[in-house]
């Protein structure tokens, strides 16, 4: 009979997992109703669920008020112990399905930013587990991205905006932030006067803009919250459009204008003193990178790969360049 907490003996043959998961999820809401409402079940069988685990245990595990509950000492001692117990048994899990062997060749189409700071390294560790398996990786606009996976030229996709294609589904993947960068020194007296005198979004119509293509995750992200913040689109500068990100930021390093770009793509230049960002009052554009997958179940090595980069997304955020609201 295991020890799973002070002063609490457990026989885990006659407690089952539902009742554990039950109280890990009554301790985070703080309340019964909404710990119901996260699990899909009923008020009544949720407090059932408690009475039955506080009887196996003989103890009390919550502190019942107007304003909902709170654990006891033993119920967060258990609740400690409970995490370990199922961080450590999902840990296990995902340590077999790396085993099991994976082989052929994804075929994944990726936009600019993911293509080059994440798909290499999930790839690498993926590789680690599934030798067998080798990667064909091609880079585009989302537009592209979600128009390859339309037409099953791929398997998956990762893409950085929002635009949907039919028979195609986003899932979330990872957090990212655009900023605008400008150069630290700007040659133009005027365009730096306008810089330095931002005082809100709409300000920005009067500024040299250095655009991606249309097409673009990233320039469709920011004309859609520009578009938010009031400005209007007509009057934005349209004289620079290029195609590539480090076209873009020779262009801003050159003291020409004002480029937008992912907090993982910039903060390197940033750091070198390159570029300064621009904080502007009101103005903050977040957005997901997202998994474009196929209608219906993700199988095979598509799925395979998905699976295994979604269980190491907070390594992959630790190793990577930090967005920049969390530097420092």
């Amino acid at each position: 009979m295991p020890s799973l907490s002070a002063g609490i003996v457990v026989d885990l043959n006659r407690i089952p997992s539902i009742l554990l998961q039950t109280f890990l999820a009554v301790a985070e809401a703080g309340q019964i109703s909404e710990a119901a409402r996260r699990l899909h079940l009923s008020q009544p069988a949720v407090s059932g669920h408690i009475r039955r685990l506080e009887a196996n245990l003989e103890t009390t595990l919550f502190l019942r008020s107007a304003n909902g509950v709170s654990l006891t000492e033993r119920g967060a001692h258990l609740r400690e112990r409970v995490q370990d117990v199922f961080a450590e048994l999902e840990q296990i899990l995902r340590e077999l399905d790396r085993t099991r062997e994976s082989s052929g060749t994804l075929t994944l189409a990726a936009s600019t930013t993911v293509a080059r700071y994440f798909v290499p390294r999930i790839f690498i560790r993926f590789h680690h587990y599934h030798p067998a398996a080798a990667l064909h990786l091609i880079v585009g606009n989302t537009e592209e991205v979600l128009d390859h996976l339309r037409q099953q030229r791929v398997g998956i996709g990762l893409v950085e905006g929002h635009q949907r294609s039919p028979g195609v589904r986003l899932e979330q993947f990872m957090p990212d932030e655009i900023v605008p960068v400008c150069a630290p020194r700007i040659p133009n007296p005027k365009l730096r006067r306008a810089i330095e005198g931002l005082k809100s979004v709409r300000d920005l119509e009067a500024l040299p803009l250095i655009w991606r293509e249309s097409g673009s995750g990233t320039r469709a992200v920011v004309e859609s919250v520009l578009k938010d913040g009031g400005v209007n689109p007509r009057k934005l500068d349209q004289g620079f459009e290029l195609g590539s990100n480090e076209a873009i930021k020779s262009l801003v390093i050159g003291g020409l204008g004002v480029g937008f770009f992912s907090c993982w793509d910039i903060q390197k230049q940033i750091a070198m003193g390159l570029v300064r960002q621009i904080n502007i009052p009101g103005l903050r554009i977040e957005r997901m990178f997202s998994w474009a997958v196929p209608s219906g179940e993700l199988a095979g090595l598509p799925g395979d790969f998905c699976q295994f980069a979604n269980s190491i997304r907070s390594e992959l955020s630790a190793v990577s360049v930090r967005p920049l609201n969390e530097a420092g």
